[in-house]
């Protein structure tokens, strides 16, 4: 009655399913009111205050890589 291929597909069926209901799931613990995050250091509110405060700097970032284009002069001729 279960062929290989039956089995294959349910546990695909399967694992879509429970990627579905793991990011349903931190959606709905995301819209959670501030005051009930309890200092959860996964927390990415940027509010600073779950986690480690000290650690987050207010130094702005440098730029490593900028993409764009090139400064158009005139070539010289050999």
């Amino acid at each position: 009655m279960f062929d290989w291929q039956t089995i294959a597909a349910a546990l695909i069926i399967l694992a879509a399913c429970v990627y579905v209901a793991r990011r349903a799931w931190a959606r709905l613990r995301s819209m959670r009111a501030p005051g009930e995050m309890n200092s959860d250091p996964s927390c990415a509110t940027g509010c600073g205050k779950c986690g480690d405060a000290g650690a987050v700097e207010a130094t702005p970032r440098k730029v490593l890589v900028q993409i764009g284009r090139a400064k158009q002069g005139r070539r010289r001729a050999s």
